[in-house]
């Protein structure tokens, strides 16, 4: 009887020692694994995670992060299972909605992506890149004035991004709305009044409206200011 005893004491005493160093082991594992992340040594640190998941499958921060090392790795259904995975322990996670909605994107699953980006931005309202991705989800759906919305939302909460602009240019001249793409190219000009590229895509969107003199007058700002090609241009359409 005291021998049972005995075996009884030790095995719990091992099952205490072997839960303290499993949860030792994870840490350490976790740790290195932040380290990798950081370091953008995105594939050590899968392995990494995939330690952690093994001694304990509840891991939701292992999940995360391994899900975001495969997409950056451009192993994109691996990072949908993964974040899926975070999901299912943790539903209301935007961070891993926004970030499998980033991997539907690559997969041009485009209906899941923008599901997803839909239930980030519910949560996080006022992030404009998860209004841009939306954008960038819609115009793989071809519905350029749902884009053109998010992207006017995305310049509401960071007007001087130029990213969002020339975004939405691109929107309006898809809906034919060619007088709003030259307002955004005016803006875009305005900041960077030196670079000849912002004429010639301001060129190109008023040749489209109609408006040939004046992408003719564009192409001469862009010629004037060093760019050889704009006098192709002006020989092929304005003389």
């Amino acid at each position: 009887m005291k021998s049972y005893a005995l075996y009884i004491l030790f095995a719990l005493l091992s099952c205490t020692l072997w839960g303290q160093k499993q949860s030792s082991t994870e840490k350490a594992l976790m740790k290195r694994g932040y380290s990798f992340l950081e370091q953008q040594e995105f594939d050590k640190a899968e392995i990494d995670f995939s330690m952690v998941l093994e001694l304990n499958e509840q891991n939701r921060f292992a999940y995360y992060n391994r899900g975001y090392a495969r997409l950056r790795q451009k192993k994109y259904p691996g990072a949908v299972q993964d974040f899926t995975q975070v999901l299912e322990l943790d539903p209301k996670n935007p961070d891993a909605h926004f970030q499998r909605g980033m991997a539907r994107l690559s997969l041009e699953d485009f209906l899941g992506a923008m599901s997803d980006f839909n239930q980030a931005i519910e949560s996080k309202s006022k992030i404009p890149l998860y209004y841009q991705k939306r954008a960038e989800a819609k115009t793989g759906l071809r519905d350029f004035r749902g884009a053109a919305a998010d992207l006017s939302t995305c310049i509401r909460l960071d007007p001087g991004n130029p990213v969002f602009y020339m975004a939405r240019a691109n929107a309006m001249v898809n809906v034919q709305n060619f007088q709003a793409a030259v307002e955004d190219m005016d803006y875009l000009i305005s900041l960077n009044p030196r670079d000849f590229n912002g004429y010639n895509a301001r060129a190109m969107i008023k040749m489209q409206g109609g408006d040939l003199d004046g992408a003719c007058l564009d192409w001469s700002k862009a010629g004037e200011l060093g760019d050889p090609n704009a006098y192709a241009m002006i020989n092929k359409y304005c003389n």
